[in-house]
Parts: C-alpha cells; sequence; structure tokens
C-alpha cells in the first residue's frame, strides 16, 4: 500500500464462561494464562490492542496491567444481558486511528504470530476483511479494515459481526497454523489441549 499500515486489534474478554464452567480468561495454559497468550501474540504485530473486560474485571486488569500502554483496556457494564457485538463495538471505540483491526476471541490462545503476520501483509486493500483458512476451515482472527468502523459501531440487527461482514468483500488466506480453528469452550476442550503436544505461541 506504500506505506507502513498501522493495525489494532479488539480482544472481547467479557464473556461469562458458562459452557466451560470456569473462568476462561484465567485458566492455566503453558507457562501463563489462556488471556495472557491471547494478547501477547497479537501485540507482537500489531500497534497497539484493546481488551475488553466484564467478569472478574478487576483480577484481569491487575494481570494484564504487564503489558503497559500498548494494551488498553475498557469494560462492558452491561457483559451479562449484552452479546459479544456489544464488546465488540466498546472495543472499537476504544482503538486509536488505524487501517485495519484484528478480532481475536479471548479463548484462543494458540494462533500463531506467524499467521497475525500473514494475515498484515496480504492486507493490500483489496478486500474489508482477510479471514485465516487451516485445511480449508475458516478461522480467527479476522484482520477487518477499518473503514468498517462506522457501519460496525451503527449496527442494531441480528448476527452481529458476521452479518456485517457478509455484506462486503472478504478474502481467504490460507495458513499453516491449526491454532487459528482451536477454541476453549468446553472442559474437554481445555484438557485435550492440555494433554496434545500443539506448541504454544510465546
Amino acid at each position: 500500500m506504500g506505506r507502513q499500515l498501522h493495525i489494532g486489534a479488539v480482544i472481547p474478554a467479557a464473556g461469562l464462561s458458562s459452557r466451560m464452567g470456569r473462568f476462561k480468561p484465567l485458566l492455566p495454559f503453558g507457562d501463563r494464562t489462556v488471556i495472557e497468550h491471547a494478547v501477547s501474540t497479537p501485540l507482537a504485530v500489531c500497534d497497539t490492542a484493546v481488551a475488553v473486560l466484564g467478569k472478574r474485571s478487576d483480577e484481569l486488569r491487575e494481570l494484564l496491567s504487564r503489558f503497559g500502554d500498548r494494551l488498553i483496556i475498557t469494560e462492558n457494564p452491561d457483559f451479562a444481558s449484552t452479546d459479544m457485538l456489544t464488546s465488540i463495538q466498546l472495543g472499537v471505540r476504544a482503538l486509536p486511528d488505524c487501517d485495519a483491526f484484528f478480532l481475536v476471541p479471548a479463548d484462543m490462545p494458540l494462533i500463531a504470530e506467524s499467521t497475525y503476520r500473514a494475515l498484515v501483509n496480504a492486507f493490500d486493500g483489496s478486500a474489508e476483511a482477510l479471514i485465516p483458512t487451516f485445511g480449508g476451515r475458516r478461522g480467527h482472527p479476522p484482520l477487518i479494515s477499518a473503514s468498517l468502523i462506522p457501519e460496525i459501531l451503527g449496527y442494531t440487527g441480528e448476527g452481529g459481526l458476521r452479518a456485517i461482514l457478509s455484506r462486503h468483500t472478504v478474502r481467504e488466506i490460507p495458513v499453516e497454523d491449526r491454532g487459528c480453528t482451536v477454541d476453549l469452550d468446553t472442559p474437554a476442550d481445555y484438557e485435550a489441549l492440555k494433554q496434545s503436544n500443539h506448541p504454544i505461541s510465546p
């Protein structure tokens, strides 16, 4: 695009973890917690990230303070009664000016740094969003053009971000990263990943 891109990340972490039965962001994973992995990897690539907190926000604020000024922390005070789109909107509103931003699920600690870099390298303005794929399956995180921010902030319909992106050009970017398709929804997911030999993102 002829200049250095400014890339942000939004990390919604305000959910209740109801299916897990334990609070997912603070689950131990490798030498850190799930949320620390979900924050540290995009920050290796992005200028700034925004974490949107809700449940147990005081504990998360203290834990995440080690990331310093490059991690902006905001809160969804209505986390118990709103959907993820609300948290996404709060995160996008807190983002500094950027060309594009990643939407990073807080329960996907295995996404590789190389996946983030592949999406940034492929971002040339020809599509409003880029989505990584592994083995033909779409994964996370999408890289979304900042041109969609006004639409995201104003959206009140059904279907959340998926519905918004369905109106626009989306390109799939194949990556060699199984972690982009692996999330932690249930206790079985968590136990299986702890026992696997899958590498944990630095």
